[in-house]
């Protein structure tokens, strides 16, 4: 057998030799490329309506609002990006929510596990609250080292707020439902107006002694959507009751629109027979004023001219009417000294 050639074999070991040294340097450029990349992984942009935290080693090292941001790489520091103060979070309550069409009503289930949005209230009533929560993050380096227990913990704190709120009202100061007694007062209207706000201000009175007591959850609620409901088992008689209110209070009003009526009727009659009665009863007093204007006027015992003058006119007036009566006249002389008076049916009979 021939022996190995030298020259090939050292060839050979050069181009290992290369490939191993080419391959060594991309390891080395790939290693400094992720080097930089995991020194760089943390610096980021915040955006405007948002905040960062950054964690060193799982403790709280400061706070950066919105813009760039230069941290050091995980696991020496890790940064948690949440909304800003102004902005509002979200959360509904599952165990607050009813169906899926706002129409069809909650019904008691015989698991007290689905009952938690179904509330007792003061006059012993119940009512189902389907209720969504809007919060704002009011210390960021609480809630962060809270996150965990934020959801839970503000679901329960709802669920004891509105609780007690509910045991502190009656039914008709949380819906409508009894038309007849909301109409006299405007009390259930306003009790219905600050029902958000009492849950409201009670869920942050709550969260409020969890601060004081060293477990704040860095939140503060700002608005309280509530849909209260009658459950299904109550709902038909409300119903039935609503349904014949409704149709007593169209009889009321049809009864006063008629009981109108009648007395608009009367009212115009007995406008009309006074206004007949009392134009007759001037028309007559003005006819005998003007008969006796002449006799009251002489009866005035005026004297003078004007008397004589009156009591020959009125002499004259009626000598004629009463004359014009009689079947036959004689005329004596004053100055005589007899009289005859015959009577006008003696003449007649000669």
């Amino acid at each position: 057998m021939s022996a190995p050639d030298p020259t090939a074999t050292a060839k050979t070991e050069g181009a290992w030799a290369q490939a191993a040294q080419l391959s060594f340097r991309f390891l080395f450029l790939v290693v400094f490329v992720l080097a930089v990349g995991w020194a760089i992984s943390n610096c980021r942009q915040v955006p405007a309506d948002s905040r960062a935290i950054v964690l060193r080693f799982g403790t709280v090292v400061r706070q950066a609002r919105s813009g760039l941001l230069l941290a050091l790489p995980q696991p020496f520091e890790r940064v948690i990006v949440l909304p800003s103060a102004d902005r509002q979070i979200q959360f509904r309550i599952d165990a607050f929510q009813g169906a899926a069409d706002s129409s069809t009503p909650v019904s008691i289930s015989t698991n007290p596990r689905d009952n938690a949005g179904i509330l007792l209230t003061g006059d012993m009533s119940l009512v189902h609250l389907s209720a969504t929560l809007f919060y704002q993050i009011s210390d960021a380096n609480a809630y962060v080292l809270s996150s965990e227990h934020v959801a839970p913990a503000l679901a329960r704190l709802f669920t004891a707020s509105a609780v007690a709120v509910a045991a502190r009202r009656d039914l008709d100061t949380i819906l409508v439902a009894r038309p007849e007694r909301n109409s006299a007062s405007d009390a259930f209207r306003l009790g219905r107006e600050s029902l958000r706000s009492d849950l409201m201000n009670e869920v942050n009175r709550r969260l409020a002694d969890l601060a004081s007591q060293g477990a704040s959850l860095g939140i503060s609620l700002s608005r309280v959507d509530v849909l209260p409901s009658i459950p299904a088992e109550a709902k038909a008689a409300f119903d039935s009751v609503l349904y014949a209110m409704q149709n007593a209070e169209t009889a009321i009003a049809q009864a006063r629109t008629q009981a109108e009526l009648l007395a608009q009727r009367s009212n115009q009659g007995r406008d009309r027979f006074l206004t007949d009665a009392q134009a007759l009863a001037q028309e007559r007093i003005t006819q005998a004023r003007t008969r006796t204007d002449a006799i009251s006027a002489l009866s005035g015992n005026r004297e003078g001219l004007s008397g004589e003058m009156l009591q020959r006119q009125l002499y004259q007036e009626q000598i004629g009417k009463i004359l014009a009566q009689a079947g036959r006249v004689y005329s004596a002389d004053a100055q005589g000294a007899a009289r005859l008076i015959v009577p006008a049916g003696a003449e007649s009979a000669q």
